[in-house]
């Protein structure tokens, strides 16, 4: 078996991300993404589809629906946000168990939105042979398999009413484990598409075997990364996506799949969004540029070209060299360490808003997310009191 190389995903500077947003929209309009939907739609990857007067639509013509009425429309509309590597850091280590609130659209920072980790926040491994099995592309003998990162994300509040199409009604169904059920008109949830970088068959030796090409030559990884590479719309791919209906409970993630990465995306929400008990995360907004902020006018990009960093919060932000350890660790291909940066996880409490309604079960309950031993050796209590310290730089080993 040919095992993949530590080619590792670097996370671009924060004030790429209005770029790499721009690069996406063009890129959803393009004959390429077209193609590329298309096979995930046939793929089974697609969870939200439509269909029209009952009958089925066209591959051609979903993917088209799928990528300008929603996806193009979504990142148009977003604010930008960059998730440092302790701030996803510390979203997987609260995430290490579901949230116990249900499903809430009030959780989102912005109703549409678009996010870069920096560092993967899940990912796959996937059996080249396997995947191309009946298929013109398969040949005997592939032995290779290669992990794809989950590295960026974008969503948006959505409704079935949200998406329509120009003289034909539109009914939207959601794929699932359970098979395929539509959505009844009014229902409210979050849309979420997960990213994967482009060009990671880098991580394969540049001669190792595929598969077929379409003449019949042999396909090997740097036939595939060369084509990547020359292939316009920027370092990500549109990997998979996932509705998140409000109201909805999470369940414990199937290992490797979108249940995964929604929530720590969630929890992400949650550490951003909180405004009550631990306040987790600073965010400091980057301007872009007034040549960018030109371009994104003519393009159609109607939300802010600022990013907004979210960074974890000075009080509970890890020591350099426990957050230097942990990278060190990560593979860089799939969701890091946090043994160093936080011996004990933070941990959910589940929070009663209206107690004199509990016993009734008339109460609504929200998760707060309460810190673990963030500093110093494990098994240390955790100190806590009234008193305020602000940092103006990031703590030491010793501090």
């Amino acid at each position: 078996m040919t095992a993949t190389a530590p080619a590792r995903w670097v996370p671009p500077d924060p004030q790429m991300v209005p770029e790499w947003r721009a690069q996406l929209v063009d890129y959803a309009a393009s004959n390429p993404s077209n193609i590329t939907m298309r096979e995930a739609i046939r793929s089974g990857r697609c969870s939200i589809v439509p269909t029209m007067r009952n009958a089925p639509i066209e591959a051609d013509t979903l993917a088209a629906i799928l990528l300008n009425k929603a996806e193009r429309a979504r990142l148009e509309e977003a604010q930008l946000y960059y998730a440092t590597a302790d701030m996803t850091a510390l979203a997987l280590a609260a995430a290490a168990t579901p949230p116990r609130e249900r499903v809430s659209v009030d959780r989102v920072p912005a109703e549409s939105g678009f996010i870069v980790f920096g560092e993967p926040i899940g990912g796959y491994v996937e059996d080249v042979g396997a995947a191309l099995a009946g298929t013109v592309a398969a040949r005997p003998g592939v032995d290779a398999k290669v992990t794809t990162p989950i590295v960026a994300a974008s969503w948006t509040v959505w409704t079935p009413e949200d998406v329509n199409v120009e003289g034909a009604p539109v009914t939207w169904g959601h794929i699932t484990s359970d098979g395929y059920a539509p959505i009844p008109p009014g229902t409210r949830g979050i849309w979420v598409t997960y990213y994967s970088p482009r060009g990671l068959f880098s991580g394969l030796p540049p001669e190792t075997v595929l598969g077929t090409m379409r003449d019949g030559s042999v396909m090997t990884a740097g036939l595939i990364e060369a084509e990547q590479q020359a292939v316009p719309g920027g370092p990500l791919n549109w990997d998979n996506e996932v509705l998140l209906t409000d109201g909805a409970e999470f369940e414990t993630a199937r290992p490797d799949t979108t249940d995964v990465w929604s929530h720590t995306l969630y929890t992400a929400w949650q550490l951003m969004t909180a405004t009550s008990g631990t306040r987790w995360a600073d965010v400091e907004e980057i301007p872009r540029e007034r040549a960018g902020r030109k371009r994104d006018a003519r393009q159609g990009i109607t939300g802010p070209s600022a990013v907004r960093v979210v960074n974890v919060h000075t009080a509970h932000r890890p020591p350099r060299e426990a957050a230097a350890a942990d990278a060190a660790a990560s593979s860089g291909r799939r969701e890091p360490s946090w043994s160093c940066r936080w011996p004990v996880r933070p941990y959910r409490r589940s929070t009663c808003l209206n107690p004199r309604g509990h016993a009734a079960g008339e109460c609504q309950h929200e998760d707060r997310i309460v810190p673990g031993h963030i500093k110093g050796p494990q098994g240390a209590p955790l100190r806590t009191g009234t008193t305020v310290h602000l940092w103006d730089r990031q703590p030491e080993a010793d501090a």
